[in-house]
């Protein structure tokens, strides 16, 4: 079994989970005559719970459920090659994929046009509790580059904050690239969750 598959959930979870469905394959082999894998049996059900079960048994985890669809706006600066300081805003999208062991963020902005951007693909996350209650996601991600702008595939980091509360969630935060020949940087202002429709063309 895939260790990373624990990797959000409660420590103390686990063990009681094991033990739990341990003891109950054991007695159905003895009294309803089956013949179980213990370890076979518990491994797929952890399978469940980690593709489909992690939204309806949220006391395993010990992060909430982020998934979905946020809009808001990216504010970037870059420096020139005539080293002069370039800003702006554009509209951006994030839409997060989350399993009960992994979350996959999916990043794209509309241009002044209308047209998207290519897509930024999250890599491995690492997540953390703030003392203030919220969670602080730390990624890289890599982004394909476009041809029609002439900018080259490139790697970047993000730093976002999942901010929850009784009526709304939101995303913050600010991200840092190795673009060449410029490299980039801003902010992201008024993420806010629109609805839970992952799908996308990329």
């Amino acid at each position: 079994m895939n260790i990373k598959i624990f990797r959000y959930y409660q420590p103390s979870c686990i063990i009681g989970l094991v033990l739990i469905l341990g003891g109950l394959i054991v007695l159905a082999n003895k009294y309803l005559g089956l013949s179980l894998a213990i370890m076979g049996t518990i491994t797929f059900i952890f399978g469940i719970i980690d593709k489909y079960g992690w939204k309806y048994l949220p006391f395993l985890f010990w992060i909430p459920n982020m998934e979905g669809r946020y809009e808001g706006t990216l504010s970037f600066s870059f420096r020139d090659d005539h080293c002069q300081d370039q800003k702006g805003q554009l509209k951006h999208v994030k839409i997060i994929h989350q399993t009960g062991s992994t979350i996959t963020i999916n990043s794209f902005t509309y241009k002044p046009d209308g047209t998207r951007s290519s897509p930024s693909i999250s890599k491995d996350i690492s997540v953390e509790v703030c003392k203030d209650g919220t969670y602080q996601l730390i990624y890289t991600y890599l982004n394909e580059g476009s041809t029609v702008q002439n900018f080259p595939p490139h790697y970047g980091t993000e730093i976002i904050k999942f901010i929850k509360n009784d009526r709304e969630r939101n995303l913050s935060g600010r991200y840092y690239t190795e673009r060449l020949p410029f490299q980039t940087k801003g902010e992201f202002i008024e993420m806010k969750y629109i609805n839970n429709d992952l799908t996308h063309n990329f």
